[in-house]
């Protein structure tokens, strides 16, 4: 696929998987698995309970349960007046108000009097709640009961709210109340509404009923604690504004609970909690005159719930963080965020939608334009955790983000753009790769896969080193040999020349014989292409030795080649017509090093390198200073040096004797020159100097400026 192409590839598909999974996700088909995030995130980033909160929770536990049947021969249900020390505890201690999760809508199997002297210590009570509880059974009421006053709360806007929103779970068709003479007692009735769902996670915070507006346990105890029993309440968009404190409500009319964590000194109750037995044993040995187990100050001006945590009282509910939590802490958590005013929002459905879209749409684009295994790996393990992330920060931030949907739309995305680039690329992959691997080295497949526009016809200039090989004196070994042999001995030689330079992540420019031209810094940038080119370089000639064997058994000479290396800027690209091009440079750079390869014949080296390229090389490599030549086709003489080292350390004792041959020649001191360079014996630079000097004695006037000049290439 060409750009164009691609993008709209991506474009469609990360749009189509991002609308289907919001779909998805608005109808509910990813509730069962986005509530276990939720509640993951929960459990992990929930915050410690603030132990100084004015909270505290009175537990009807096992301990509470034994205590009645050892002590006070009681079974289960206990009578009424068990509970009055409790009350009586928490109206001398100044608590605030107190509610009781315990319905009392039947009377006392003790009788009459044990009913009156509940409701009398209701009554003496800090503000009391007592509660109603909606039911679908046929023992619920349909009318609010004439013996009880209605509800003083007036939520503004309510009923429009649940017409607007469907929101029919705040409609109560059924209830159940406490006795006439309890409800008279309490100062405001609320009710017990929790997630329908096995794990709560959301509450009512009011419920409408015969037309009269009832809150929920903790807002009600949050009421009636702040002196706000006859304040009016207003619906506002998708709020329940409670005077300063806004409840966020979700599209059913229920809010979301962040629920907090223990802290270590608390094991597994949120807030202050303590076993009912030890509140009744306080108060009994206060009225006694003894000292209590628990001090009434722990109570004072805090709003105390009472509750069932027995197990067998089955009152036990699955939290996002725990799995049996007693009830009462579901409401107590309600009033939590009505003091802190911390309550969590859901998330708008637009933005949702928006985030979808411009993730999954990334997503696929980043597959699509993205080649090789690798690369794509990357992408998948950057894109997928994205909507994870995203719902740890806004769930940090108060906000509760989905993270199943998104991840549905950006993992489809990225399967989909997967499948489609197999599908529509892999022959185009595999063709390129088949018909370039066997000259350029495995990062230029690698750019050309990722971008096969780089095949289309043009040039840039840019900076590159060229190398050019030759084979000393092919043509007349090529006359001597049948066409077999010969074939197989280049063959071998070409092989090992390009493996060295593709090895070094060189590009094979061409074959033209037996001469092999390369280059580097194209197309990939490659800072060191100049010293990738001589190690190249040093390398074929010691990669020739293994050849020599094989080679003198079928010619009865040993292989020599000729390298000459220039850098330089030339026009790099595909260049050639629209039927047929190659991928090559041109330009004075590419002439000057076929030139330099030639050089080496004057001075019987193996290899030469411009001063451009030696100065690249900045001494990490082993070399020396040639000279300077006048080649074919140059006005201006070149300074040539000859690398011989990968060991930038290495040295030759002829060093010291050749530079100081060489300051002669400079002064003009010729013979001096030359009776030093006759002392280097073998070295051929050496020799080819002091050829050229004695040529020069032999003039009338000795005279040479230290320049070669060549009349041919």
């Amino acid at each position: 696929m060409n750009t164009s192409r691609k993008l709209m590839a991506g474009l469609v598909i990360g749009a189509v998987c991002a609308l289907a999974a919001w779909v998805l996700g608005a109808v509910g088909v990813m509730d069962v698995p986005e509530h276990m995030t939720w509640d993951a995130r929960q459990a992990i980033y929930a915050e410690p309970v603030d132990q100084d909160l004015p909270i505290r929770v009175i537990l009807l536990d096992e301990q509470s349960l034994e205590w009645a049947r050892g002590g006070m021969k009681l079974t289960w249900p206990w009578p009424y007046e068990v509970y009055t020390p409790i009350i009586d505890f928490c109206r001398r201690s100044g608590a605030k108000a107190i509610a009781f999760d315990i319905q009392f809508t039947e009377p006392s199997r003790f009788g009459p009097a044990d009913d009156q002297k509940l409701a009398d210590a209701m009554a003496g009570a800090p503000d009391f709640v007592a509660f109603v509880h909606p039911s679908d059974q046929q023992s619920g009421v349909t009318a609010w009961p004439k013996a009880l006053d209605r509800s003083g709360v007036l939520v503004e806007g309510l009923e429009a709210y649940i017409e607007s929103n469907k929101a029919a779970g705040l409609i109560a068709e059924r209830c159940r109340f406490p006795l006439a003479l309890f409800g008279k007692s309490a100062t405001m009735l609320g009710f017990i509404g929790v997630d329908d769902d096995t794990t709560v996670r959301r509450v009512r915070p009011v419920m409408r009923f015969d037309g009269s507006d009832i809150p929920t346990m903790g807002l009600a105890a949050y009421l009636v604690g702040t002196g706000q029993a006859d304040a009016p309440m207003r619906i506002e968009g998708n709020d329940l504004v409670v005077g300063d404190v806004t409840i966020p409500l979700g599209t059913d009319g229920r809010a979301l609970l962040r629920y907090r964590k223990p802290t270590e000194s608390e094991n597994k109750h949120l807030y202050r909690s303590y076993s009912a037995a030890a509140v009744i044993q306080s108060q009994l040995r206060l009225v006694a005159g003894e000292k209590p187990s628990i001090d009434p100050d722990e109570f004072k001006g805090c709003y105390v719930f009472f509750g069932l945590s027995a197990s067998g009282l089955n009152d036990n509910l699955t939290t996002s963080v725990s799995r049996t939590s007693p009830g009462v802490e579901i409401h107590a958590t309600f009033l939590d965020h009505l003091l802190n005013d911390d309550f969590i929002r859901d998330s708008q459905p637009g933005w949702v939608l928006v985030f979808m879209l411009v993730l999954s749409i990334a997503a696929g684009l980043a597959v699509v334009f993205t080649a090789g295994v690798s690369r794509l790996a990357v992408v998948y393990l950057l894109a997928l955790p994205l909507p994870t992330v995203m719902g740890i920060a806004m769930f940090r931030n108060g906000v509760a983000w989905p993270i199943v949907s998104p991840t549905v739309a950006v993992a489809v995305a990225l399967v989909g753009a997967t499948v489609l680039s197999l599908a529509t690329e892999g022959k185009q992959r595999r063709f390129i790769k088949r018909a370039f691997e066997h000259y350029l080295s495995p990062a230029v497949i690698a750019r050309v896969l990722a971008d096969p526009s780089l095949l289309r016809l043009g040039g840039e200039r840019r900076e590159v080193t060229v190398m050019f090989i030759d084979l000393q004196g092919f043509t007349s070994i090529a006359e001597k040999l049948d066409a077999q042999v010969l074939s197989s001995l280049l063959n071998d030689y070409l092989s090992a020349m390009s493996e060295v330079i593709l090895e070094e992540q060189g590009t094979l420019d061409k074959y033209q014989g037996d001469a092999v031209m390369a280059f580097w810094n194209a197309p990939l940038d490659q800072p060191d292409h100049a010293l990738l080119a001589c190690r190249a370089a040093l390398r074929c000639k010691e990669r020739l030795v293994g050849l020599r064997r094989n080679w003198f058994e079928k010619t009865g000479t040993e292989p020599r080649i000729r390298i000459g290396v220039h850098t330089g800027v030339c026009i790099v690209g595909n260049l050639g017509s629209k039927q047929r091009f190659d991928y090559t440079v041109l330009g004075d750079t590419a002439n000057l090093a076929s030139r330099l390869e030639g050089v080496n014949k004057v001075f019987g080296t193996t290899t030469l390198v411009s001063e451009e390229t030696w100065s690249a090389v900045a001494g990490r490599l082993a070399g020396r200073e040639v000279g300077r030549v006048a080649v074919v086709g140059r006005t201006e003489p070149v300074w040539v040096f000859e690398p011989y080292s990968l060991d930038p350390k290495k040295t030759t004792p002829t060093n010291d004797t050749f530079r100081e041959a060489m300051s002669f020649c400079g002064e003009g001191r010729f013979t001096d020159a030359m009776h030093k360079l006759q002392q280097l014996g073998d070295d051929p630079v050496a020799k080819a100097y002091a050829d050229k000097l004695a040529a020069v004695l032999q003039t009338s006037e000795p005279q040479w400026d230290g320049v070669w000049e060549l009349s041919q290439k």
